[in-house]
């Protein structure tokens, strides 16, 4: 006859630490006094275990030794789950301590009040984007200068012969350049945008909704697959994503990046100057404050390499984080089209 309720069982006695393992786990959580939020972690971890520890007493009442097998190994699953949502809280901290520490020593005026790396990301956004939106208005200005001053002229009409002076047309030569750089210029404001969204929707949601209902659908086979992508990608746009747009900034350009430069305006053209050489000098001369080398490069520079590709980089290394962590707590995500789209 097979002993039913054994306390001695070696499978009850998994279940009873492990089930106080995961409640300790998860008051450590719920007690964690940090940024983001952790109170549904321990929701995500208790649930399971409690449906786990009903459905493991059941599978005596009704003398099911298969179901029993399944349960341990869905417990054992719940552990993991739990390490995991561990191992997430503490490389979060980790990485906010860190990056508030060094932008601290570094007496940054930029991050006067952060408190963790997302509020560093946000801030390197928002500058990013103020560079951009200062850059477009720029070239704004100086196109409608342009039209203007290149739009006026004179005609003179005597005894029904007339005749016009356009000296001032040659201007809108540069008009074409401007807008097509006020195009790209526009793109990377949008771009900034579109990262500070990004950002904005991984603070309120990533550990709140996302990572809560991952750690609670992989601690069941049917739904682990699903859970381990929900994580990886919730940790990987809160938590790898500003770490990533912090690192690739001050990396590749130094503590101290050079900002864009302002675009020169050009001055007052006489339509009734005759001289053809005075109004040549005045467009060879603007043309030159507008194609300086330094004031070109750093427009060049800021708009096409510090904001749109550094941000398709970003974005690239991000999602290859969150395919390769995804494979570590068994999931599997394909993020090639994501990639090319970035």
């Amino acid at each position: 006859m097979m002993k039913q309720g054994n306390p001695s069982n070696p499978a009850l006695r998994l279940l009873f630490f492990a089930s106080l393992a995961i409640l300790a786990s998860a008051g450590t959580l719920y007690a964690a006094n940090a940024n983001p939020d952790y109170t549904y972690f321990w929701l995500a971890l208790g649930i399971p275990t409690g449906v786990v520890a009903i459905a493991y007493m059941a599978s005596y009442a009704f003398n099911s030794p298969a179901l029993r097998a399944v349960l341990q190994d869905e417990l054992l699953q719940i552990l993991a789950t739990g390490a995991v949502a561990l191992t997430l809280v503490g490389t979060q901290a980790v990485v906010d301590e860190y990056a508030v520490s060094v932008l601290g020593a570094a007496g940054n005026v930029d991050y006067p009040d952060i408190a963790s790396a997302m509020d560093a990301a946000s801030a390197k956004i928002a500058t990013l984007a103020g560079g951009a939106a200062s850059t477009l208005t720029g070239m704004e200005d100086a196109s409608n200068i342009m039209g203007r001053e290149a739009s006026r002229g004179v005609f003179c009409n005597f005894m029904g012969v007339g005749f016009s002076l356009n000296n001032c047309s040659p201007f809108n030569a540069y008009r074409g350049s401007l807008t097509a750089g006020a195009f790209t210029t526009s793109i990377a404001l949008a771009d900034t945008y579109a990262q500070g969204f990004i950002l904005s929707l991984a603070r309120a949601y990533a550990f709140s909704i996302i990572i809560p209902i991952g750690l609670l659908l992989r601690c069941f086979k049917a739904s682990r697959s699903a859970g381990g992508a929900l994580i990886a990608i919730g940790f990987g746009f809160y938590t790898v994503y500003p770490a990533v747009i912090l690192t690739t900034d001050n990396l590749l350009h130094g503590s101290t990046p050079k900002d864009s430069a302002s675009i020169p305006l050009m001055g007052k053209c006489d339509p009734k100057d005759p001289s053809v050489s005075s109004a040549l000098s005045q467009f060879t001369s603007y043309g030159e404050q507008l194609t300086q080398y330094e004031t070109t490069k750093n427009i060049a520079y800021f708009v096409m390499v510090r904001v749109l590709f550094l941000s398709i980089l970003n974005l690239i290394i991000t999602l290859s984080f969150i395919r390769a962590f995804a494979q570590m707590i068994g999931s599997e995500i394909d993020v090639s089209s994501l990639a090319r789209i970035s």
